[in-house]
């Protein structure tokens, strides 16, 4: 026994003098790039000690190297668009790896037990089998080399990202952090996109805009904001699908603090989704509602979202009241789509594609794109844009590929049904993960005329969502029926 707390007492004296010596040569870089106004060394020896000892501390405890992953990719592409560094990317995919790194260092120490049974679930079956089709077409002449390493994420984030997601996203308590760290990250987009609207876009976002982002986002009918997300369509998806889910969790919870918390996401992200002028967003809560409905077995939970809908719809379509608010005047035209411009021009968009795609029944491959050999576009632009994630993979994987993935897609989301109408007994439990898949639900119905469902950090959270629904069932065995989760 002496000769094993010899080992662990040397191990720590070594650990700790690996800090200590971190330290010492981090405060000498300091001093050195003080003295010398070499600010990228003195950055360097701020930054270096820092991310050695957060990574260290992350691969004690997988969750929390999968958590920093998380957060980080939720506000990445702020981190993006401020740097202004090419490729930067391949950060979210450092610290994946070291997520994946933590996890296989846990089973070789043998720390802590992980539900590995829980990795094979019906989310990384069905990718597994989108997986095998897109390296299939990799054969397809119309593939080139630089498209596969920037869509990468394809081949190598996704598939980690959903394998990890399914191990940790397990546990009642890991589903209200959850749940409490999204309520935090909408509050900072909403007031993000708050700050645009009373203060102006800074620096930065001014030039991203004059780039020639400002055609789809300072429009006559008014400005659309985007907080610190790629851009308004993106970020107004993500608001909706939040929204949705907060309102229906508002209704689920029972205890005072919880409900408040949950009326405040989702009123906040309801108005970062009007904010953002995304009209297409406005299918999200409506497909939403609509699934609950169909799931929720309660009739007087059918009465109130029935209501609900019907009055919302009632409101845009019938009435013009509130014409006046710019952002209501916008979101309104989605309930009127003869007369959206946009919607008329992705029809259009839609039938130039089949006419280039009528001998592609697999598509150009992953990160192809159509070329207007034919000249049909009105105007001057060399490929004819995918401004949806379906059309996106119509394009990519072909009338074939979209098929697949349609199907796949069902799978999953009767999958997930079954489990929440027969398989969980805790009533809240069942509800608080209908509320998640009524968002996931709400998104992937707006997939026809946006791409948010592609985009990061809607593609990292509609995995959490899948992951806890699919866990369900692991969770319910570890709760009383009637046990009160939030």
């Amino acid at each position: 026994m002496t000769y094993f707390g010899q080992n662990n007492n040397n191990s720590a004296a070594s650990v700790k003098g690996l800090v200590y010596s971190f330290l010492v040569i981090g405060l000498a870089t300091m001093i050195y790039g003080l003295l010398a106004q070499n600010w990228l060394f003195f950055g360097a020896a701020v930054l270096f000690p820092t991310g050695a000892i957060i990574i260290y501390f992350a691969l004690q405890k997988p969750i929390w190297s999968y958590t920093l992953y998380a957060i980080i990719t939720c506000y990445f592409s702020a981190i993006y668009r401020y740097a202004g560094i090419e490729n930067l990317s391949v950060i979210l995919d450092i610290f994946l790896g070291v997520s994946f790194l933590s996890l296989a260092l846990n089973i070789i120490n043998k720390k802590d037990s992980y539900p590995w049974s829980n990795a094979a679930n019906t989310l990384t079956i069905t990718y597994a089998i989108w997986l095998t089709y897109c390296f299939l077409i990799l054969f397809s002449p119309d593939v080139e080399f630089h498209n596969l390493i920037s869509n990468r994420s394809v081949y190598l984030s996704l598939p980690l990202t959903y394998l990890l997601t399914a191990i940790f996203m397990c546990t009642p308590k890991r589903l209200r952090i959850t749940l409490f760290l999204l309520g935090i990250f909408i509050a900072t987009a909403a007031l993000k996109a708050y700050w645009q609207k009373r203060r102006g876009f800074d620096t930065v976002e001014s030039a991203w805009l004059f780039s020639g982002a400002w055609h789809t986002h300072i429009l006559r009918s008014g400005i659309r904001y985007f907080s610190f997300y790629t851009d308004a369509g993106n970020f107004g998806a993500s608001m909706a699908m939040f929204t949705t889910t907060f309102s229906i969790l508002s209704f689920v919870v029972k205890k005072r603090a919880s409900r408040i918390f949950c009326i405040g996401a989702a009123v906040l992200a309801g108005v970062g989704m009007m904010m953002s002028g995304t009209r297409g967003a406005m299918i999200i809560p409506f497909g939403g509602i609509v699934l609950y409905i169909l799931l929720s077995k309660s009739l007087k939970a059918i009465a109130t979202w029935s209501f609900i809908g019907i009055l919302t719809f009632c409101f845009f379509y019938y009435t013009d009241i509130g014409e006046g608010n710019v952002f209501v005047r916008r979101m309104r035209t989605a309930f009127r789509p003869s007369k959206d411009a946009s919607f008329n021009v992705r029809v259009e968009n839609q039938k130039r594609f089949a006419y280039y795609l009528q001998d592609k029944p697999f598509g150009v491959g992953i990160g192809g794109k159509i070329v207007d050999t034919k000249g049909l576009m009105r105007v001057d632009e060399e490929f004819i844009p995918t401004d949806s994630y379906y059309v996106g993979i119509w394009v990519e994987g072909g009338i074939v590929g979209l098929c697949l993935y349609i199907i796949l897609q069902a799978i999953l989301l009767l999958r997930c049904c079954y489990l929440l109408m027969f398989r969980i007994k805790n009533e809240q439990l069942r509800k608080i993960l209908i509320a998640l898949l009524c968002g996931v639900f709400g998104i992937w119905l707006n997939g026809y005329v946006g791409r948010g469902l592609g985009f990061q950090p809607s593609s990292l959270i509609i995995a959490i969502f899948i992951s806890f629904i699919l866990n369900g069932v692991y969770m319910d065995k570890r709760l009383k029926k009637d046990e009160i989760i939030a």
